[in-house]
This record gives structure tokens, sequence and C-alpha cells, in this order.
């Protein structure tokens, strides 16, 4: 790897140095490749995978970037309750261009912060909802830029966080994989061809199962990170994390998940016979 990232994979119970980031995931080539990160809040990816942002800036991955909900809920200060999502969306620009993704790599989709319960599926838009070809839904949503991005890669935070934001997208994102790869509303583009890889970050709970990749930063990639999360001046409780990487240093953890669906093959020979 270059020197500013050193990356280990586990692999049939062996630790291994990878030589590159495409060794490590198994996917090449990664220049021009395009990945899709799914952000059920604006400031997860930077927590969870600001090291694995630079990493794929590095080895010439096109980002695409979508958030979500819209972190209504995420005011600290009274004043700032009328002006949060204005507030918070600036700093996300601003924290993924630090991490090497420009502006126009980034989409909102404006769900309610604290509610992708209610915003799951897909269903007639209402007024004032997030709305696409007339329907709205986290769905929706997602399946429409899956056909669009067309991604090798999906990255998405652990569906075991504590937070049900997070464990909703990303049970809306595995749904939507399947829906886009099928003749299913057509008006949301074309199906794609084959299921993209799915990457698991951790947040703020660990993986429902351990991780095959580690990265392992040098100093000034690691301050990237932890800057990029600072410019989200108006969460006042992120220092607390800030402290916690901190204390472990320069390392992320990546879970690789093959999305897969369900065949008798799959356990043919499971009995034997």
């Amino acid at each position: 790897m270059t020197a500013a990232f050193e990356i280990t994979c586990r692999r049939d119970g062996a630790v291994v140095p990878a030589r590159s980031l495409e060794e490590a995931l198994g996917e090449s080539p990664l220049r021009g490749a395009r990945w899709l990160w799914v952000a059920p809040h604006d400031d997860d990816l930077c927590m969870g995978g600001g090291l694995f942002l630079q990493a794929a800036a590095e080895a010439g991955v096109d980002s695409r970037i979508v958030v979500v909900t819209d972190g209504r809920l995420g005011y600290c200060r009274p004043e700032d309750q009328s002006r949060i999502v204005e507030i918070r969306r600036e700093e996300t620009y601003r924290s993924f261009e630090m991490l090497g993704v420009p502006r126009s790599a980034v989409t909102f989709l404006g769900y309610r912060d604290g509610d992708a319960f209610g915003s799951q599926g897909r269903r007639p838009a209402r007024e004032g909802e997030p709305e696409i070809a007339g329907y709205s839904g986290i769905q929706n949503s997602l399946t429409y830029w899956l056909r669009q991005v067309r991604p090798t890669r999906v990255i998405v935070p652990t569906s075991t966080d504590l937070h049900p934001d997070h464990r909703i997208t990303h049970s809306e994102l595995m749904i939507s994989i399947f829906h886009a790869g099928g003749a299913i509303w057509p008006e949301l583009g074309e199906p794609i061809e084959g299921a993209p890889r799915v990457t698991e970050l951790a947040v703020y709970c660990d993986f429902v199962d351990l991780p095959q990749i580690r990265i392992r930063a040098n100093e000034a990639a690691f301050e990237k990170k932890l800057n990029s999360i600072l410019e989200y001046r108006s969460q006042a409780q992120i220092a607390a994390a800030i402290e916690t990487m901190r204390r472990a240093g320069p390392l992320e953890f990546l879970r690789d998940v093959e999305f897969r669906l369900y065949s008798p093959e799959n356990y043919r020979g499971l009995f034997g016979d």
C-alpha cells in the first residue's frame, strides 16, 4: 500500500497484509469504479469510514454519497433549532471535501431525522415529502440512486447499530439492491446488472460478525479524518467520539458482505447427500 494506508485482511483464519485496496476488497480495477456510500445521517460516514473514504479516493474510486435523513433533530442549542438542517448541510459539504469528495457528489434525500421508520418502503408522495417520479419512501429513493450510479460497491453503517435510523437504512438498502436489479418501477431507471458488493462500517456499535479488513493510516490521514468530523461544529456531543478515536489510534475496520439471494443450491451439500 501507500505510505498513507496499510491494509490487513483476515482470510481463512490467517491475518495477511494486502498489497493494495484492490487486493483487500477483491475488486479490480478500482480506478474509475463507482461506489455508492449510504449515510443514515450526515456525519456517519466520516466517523465510521473517514480513512476508507480517503483510501478510496487515492485508489481512484468515484464516490457518490447519499444522506438519507435531514439532521433536523441534531440541534444542541435552542437558537439553532429552526436552521439546523441548513447548518448541517454546509458542515457536510465541508467535511466531505476534506476527505476528497466534491459537493457535486453529495445528495441529500431529505427524510425526517429520527423517523426513518415512518419513511420505509414506497408510496405515492404526499405534499412536502421527498419525491422521485411521483413516489416517496426510502426504497424508492435508494432504488433510483442505485440505478443512476450503478455502483460496483455500496457502503453503509452496520445493521446492529443502536440508532433506529441506522438499522432501517441498512435494511432498506438491502431490499433496494434487490429492487434495483429487477424490472419493477421502470420509471426509476434501467435495472442494474448484478448486485454490488456491500461493505459495512461501524459507527456506534459492534458489527454483527467479525470484520475482515483493517485500515491503518498515517498521522496525516488520521488528522484529516478527525478534522472532517470536527467540521460538524453544531454537534457538541461529537467531542466524546473524537476522544474515543484518538485513544484507539488511526484504525478502521470493515466488514465485506456478498449480497446473495436464497437458493436451495446454497445448502445442497449441508446434509451430506
